[in-house]
């Protein structure tokens, strides 16, 4: 069987407990339901329920980070290429005045995605 996640520790612990009563079928479906999930039983319903509320789960936030940081990665290798334009160009000559200002803005985009990973990260620690 595979290593199933639970939930992360937290500071001062989990002090509300809930108790579910479940039909043997109930419970066969809801473990098998969070093993499809790679997550324990508790932690799948935490992340149900609160996904059905509208919340954000632990889950889609850790694949919010890594969608952010992938995008961060793009942004800062675009960034890089248009660099190397540039030096081409201010070596040649002229550079034109868009390469410069998308230079610009593709700068302001990876602070910008570094500021939200840096919320999100932030939030993480308020759990």
């Amino acid at each position: 069987m595979s290593e199933r996640k639970r939930q992360q520790n937290v500071v001062g612990g989990r002090a509300v407990r809930r108790e579910v009563t479940l039909t043997p079928v109930q419970d066969g479906q809801l473990t098998v339901a969070a093993e499809r999930a790679g997550r324990t039983v508790p932690a799948f319903l935490v992340e149900a329920g609160l996904q059905a509320g509208g919340f954000q789960t632990e889950t889609e936030r850790r694949e919010s980070i890594f969608a952010l940081f992938q995008l961060r990665e793009q942004l800062a290798r675009i960034g890089n290429n248009l660099n190397q334009m540039s030096r081409l160009l201010n070596a040649e000559g002229e550079v034109d005045a868009d390469l410069r200002d998308t230079l610009t803005v593709i700068r302001q985009k990876v602070k910008a995605v570094d500021s939200t990973v840096e919320l999100f990260a932030a939030e993480r620690e308020d759990v």
